[in-house]
Order: C-alpha cells, then structure tokens, then sequence
C-alpha cells in the first residue's frame, strides 16, 4: 500500500512539470511573436511620424552630404585665485588688514573663432563631425598706493624674502592672458521624438590646450618700521606660466525646439573628462638692496609638471532659423545664443604659503570659466 502511495506521487509530480513546462514555453513563444509582429507592424509604416525615430537632420537633395560651419566668438574668461594684492584703508601697521579687499585681475571680452566640418552619413542618419575653436583672452588690472590714506600689501612674493617681511607696495601692476585650443569630433544621430521637437545625442573626443600666462609686478616696495618711519627695499616681478593638454572623452545632448517658418530654439549640453598634463613655473626676481646681487636679482625659479585628469561642462542656448533652396539642393542655417564653459582645476599657478619652510606651496585655487556670445552659420551641400 505504501508503495502504491508513492508511485502515484511520482507520477503526480512529474506530470506537473511536464504542464509547467509546456505552459511556459507556449508563453515564450507567444510573447515572442508579439514582439515580431508588432516590430514587423513599425517597420510597415511609412511617412515622418510612423518611421521609428526618423533621421532629423537637414537632408539636402542630390548632395554630397557635406557641411561646413564658422562661429564668431565674443567670450569673456573668469579664474579663481589670481588675487594679486590687498588694499587696505588702514595706515596703522598694528591692524594691517583692516578694512581691507583683495584686488583682482578685471577680464575683459575677446574675440575668437570655431571652425568645423560634417559628413551626414547614409547608415541611419548618423554625423560624423569636427570643429576646432579658437580664441585668446586678456585681463589686467593696475593699484597704487595713496601715500598715508591705504597700504598696498603683495600678495606673490615668496614669504621668506626679506620684500615681504612687513612691507607695502607703491603700485602693483598684474596682467593675465590665455591662449585657448579645442578639438572636438562627434558621432552624432538628430531625430525626431514629436513634430516640433529633435534630439542629437552624440559622443566622440575632446582634446585641449590651455596656455596661461600671470605677470605681476610690485613697484617702490618699502618696509614699515613704525607708524611713521619706512625703509625702501626696492621692486619685485613675478612671471609665471600654467601650460596644460589633456585628451578624452566626450558625450552631450543637442536639443531644436521648432517655432515654425524656420526658426527654433536650441539647447545643447556636453561633459568630458581629459586626462592632462600640466606644466607651469613661478619665477621671482627684482631689486632688493638687501640681495648678494641687488640688481635684477632672481630669488625664485621653480618648474613643476604633473599629470592630472579634469573635467569641462559645456552649455549653449540660442535661437536657430535653417532654410533650403535651390530645390533643397541646399541647407543653410544661421545661430545666435550664448555659451558657458567651465574647466575644473585649471588654475595650478604655484603660490608659495609660508615663511619658516622655503618650499610650502598649494596648487588647485579655482576653476577657469569661459563665457559669452556666439555666431554661426551652417552650410550643408
């Protein structure tokens, strides 16, 4: 009787599989076909809004598929940690920082330019897409020291020289200047998601040069004895240089937003990550009537080169107005809009921090931004 029992608990158990399993594979199966046909359904449908996201690029007629661009540039650069003096209302050298500010470089707007060149591919809509931009960029700023009224305290000189030991500069005279190279290729795809509205994801590589260059120099530099005695020391430049290149990747998202007759709103965001070399140099020198050599003495004269990855955000907004003629044998465009670009951890000027170890000295002290207005205009043929 047991035996029985458990020969009909077997063949229980084994007859449920044999169900389950069948049941389970019919599911697979149906659900497969599901997904056939309606895959078979899509690639059936014809026109701009049944294709699965139709290529939304200007398609000229009988081209060749190329285009060219050209940008006008009018960008203004900002950079943390160039700070070259403090002014102080105080003339008292017990309290030397009261009421105090530290004065900066003032950047002004330079003109630059970008160039690039396409290819519309004929494999789903894809664009393959290179641009190089270019622009220099200038800041300057000029202090003096209104004899009795503030004191003009530097900023660069190396603490241990004898120049900043309690002293105030006369004038303080500090000029930067940038020279900017980018290189960008993109493998990019623009469709359509609705009537009105395409979007471009893309990725390729980014490579970079920044080349900074930071002068300031301290003019009629005098030690204060006491409040009413001083003794004058003489004058102190410091040159320095901040030269970097990195390589990497980089992917964004380009949006056109259509108004109608041509004309749309863009918006287009971008983030890379380069890995970089860096290489910069602080030098020191001047007049100092306490040096071995008291004219045109070099007191400082230090290289450092690193390597070190950063990464750039890029953002454009603006409005866009595309036209085709000769029978659409022809695209152009034409772009107004604004841009922002910022490059983390460019500032790597080597500052020199304190008096009692020669070498102590931070890097890192801001991030440099770029920013202003572009033109460009687009030619497809």
């Amino acid at each position: 009787m047991h035996s029985n029992v458990n020969k009909m608990w077997l063949m229980s158990a084994a007859s449920l599989a044999t169900v389950t399993s069948y049941v389970n594979a019919d599911g697979d199966s149906a659900q497969m076909r599901n997904m056939e046909n309606r895959l078979s359904a899509l690639e059936q449908k014809k026109g701009a809004g049944g294709v699965i996201n139709p290529s939304g690029r200007p398609e000229t007629i009988d081209g060749w598929d190329f285009f060219i661009t050209a940008d006008v540039l009018l960008w203004q650069a900002h950079e943390g940690g160039l700070g070259f003096a403090i002014e102080s209302k105080q003339n008292n050298i017990h309290t030397p920082l009261d009421h105090s500010h530290v004065e900066n470089v003032h950047f002004d707007y330079d003109w630059g330019f970008r160039l690039g060149a396409g290819y519309n591919m004929a494999h789903d809509g894809w664009d393959l897409y290179a641009n190089w931009t270019r622009i220099n960029m200038h800041s300057h700023n000029h202090e003096h020291n209104e004899i009795g009224e503030n004191f003009l305290w530097p900023v660069w000189i190396h603490p241990s020289n004898e120049l900043a030991t309690q002293t105030s500069a006369e004038k303080a005279d500090a000029h930067w200047r940038m020279h900017l190279n980018i290189i960008d290729l993109e493998l990019g795809r623009e469709f359509f998601t609705s009537k009105w509205l395409t979007l471009r994801p893309h990725v390729g590589l980014r490579t970079a040069w920044i080349n900074q260059h930071y002068d300031v120099d301290y003019e009629g530099i005098t030690q204060l004895l006491t409040d009413e005695t001083e003794d004058f020391l003489g004058k102190a430049d410091i040159h320095m240089r901040n030269k970097y290149w990195g390589l990497g990747p980089r992917f964004g998202f380009d949006t056109q937003w259509g108004l109608g007759s041509g004309w749309s709103i863009f918006g287009n965001v971008a983030f890379s990550l380069l890995y970089g070399y860096f290489n910069t140099h602080f030098h020191e020198k001047g007049d100092n009537k306490y040096a071995v050599d008291p004219l045109d003495a070099s007191y400082a004269h230090v290289h450092n080169s690193f390597r070190q990855s950063t990464a750039i955000t890029d953002l454009q907004l603006g409005l866009r107005w595309d036209h085709m003629f000769s029978k659409e044998r022809y695209h152009f465009g034409i772009q107004a809009g604004w841009e922002h670009h910022m490059f983390f951890s460019q500032n790597q000027l080597t500052r020199f921090v304190a008096g009692g170890g020669h070498g102590n000295f931070i890097l890192n002290q801001g991030d440099l931004t770029t920013q202003g207005w572009t033109l460009s205009a687009r030619f497809g043929f």
